[in-house]
């Protein structure tokens, strides 16, 4: 067994048994899990390409205070995932009809201030040196400054409906000549435009080509930098992805310094300093 990804959740692969298994930080995120499996079991009723759970193992499993599912494994192919894939699927998913299971409307707020509260616990010596009080402090007014109007947008946007959350190329998968779309822990309700900001953002912050950004709005049929809404998602975005790096930052020096360079871009209002992927 093998450690694929740690993150909200740890992903460990072993290929023997055909499994991943999803190891959530807590066993209070069951309503969460809960919501994956739906979505992953629905996602394949509509034919649409996702994971699937392997559902003939009873699921999701408590263990030591946390919750393990299990999905197909899917080993690593040639050739990898474009842009254009994830393009195509996210054209076709936002044209699927609203599940016929409860959804949460999007937030990603809470998770952010969840991080931030966790960040901000005093009692060891790494998470005291981590993260400062003044980069805790920016996060959460950052956070303070546009969740209002973040709800806001979420209320009352007309082009709301199924949006994976959490969609860029790490989360596709191939699988013989389909790619599959995956992880949907962040899978809500609301813009569609927020599944759009990943490869939006590429431009700016991850040095990705405006030819290949040209492509995937072509494939997918609209711009979300051309949208109203574009400078506040993107805003909303870029704390959560720096809220999700800062969880890493007591366990690893590269984290540490992606983590600084961040914080240093969010603070000057830069939107064009190179960020890096890790």
């Amino acid at each position: 067994m093998r450690l694929l990804r740690l993150g909200e959740n740890a992903l460990f692969a072993s290929p023997a048994q055909g499994l991943v298994y999803r190891v959530a930080r807590t066993d209070a995120a069951r309503d969460k899990v809960e919501k994956e499996l739906a979505t992953a079991r629905w996602l394949l009723a509509q034919n649409f390409p996702g994971l699937a759970p392997r559902d003939e193992i009873p699921q999701p499993l408590p263990a030591a205070g946390r919750l393990v599912t299990f999905w197909q494994y899917v080993a690593p192919a040639d050739p990898a995932p474009e842009l254009a894939d994830l393009a195509v699927l996210l054209r076709d998913l936002h044209a699927l009809p609203t599940p016929d299971f409860p959804l949460p409307a999007l937030d990603p707020f809470p998770v952010m201030r969840d991080r931030l509260r966790t960040a901000a616990v005093p009692g060891t010596d790494e998470s005291d040196a981590a993260v400062s009080e003044k980069d805790l402090a920016f996060l959460t007014e950052a956070c303070d400054a546009n969740e209002a109007a973040f709800h806001d947008l979420v209320a009352s946007d007309p082009d709301a409906g199924l949006v994976h959350g959490d969609a860029h190329r790490g989360n596709l998968l191939r699988d013989g000549d389909r790619v599959l779309l995956i992880d949907y822990e962040a899978v809500a309700l609301g813009p569609r435009s927020w599944d759009l900001l990943p490869t939006a953002t590429g431009v700016d912050r991850f040095g990705l080509a405006p030819s290949e950004y040209a492509e995937f709005c072509a494939l997918y049929g609209a711009d979300v930098t051309r949208r109203d809404e574009y400078r506040l998602l993107r805003t909303v975005r870029e704390l959560g992805m720096t809220t999700w790096l800062m969880q890493n930052v007591p366990h690893s020096a590269p984290a540490a310094e992606e983590f600084a360079v961040r914080m240093a871009s969010l603070r000057e209002g830069d939107h064009a300093a190179r960020w890096h992927a890790l």
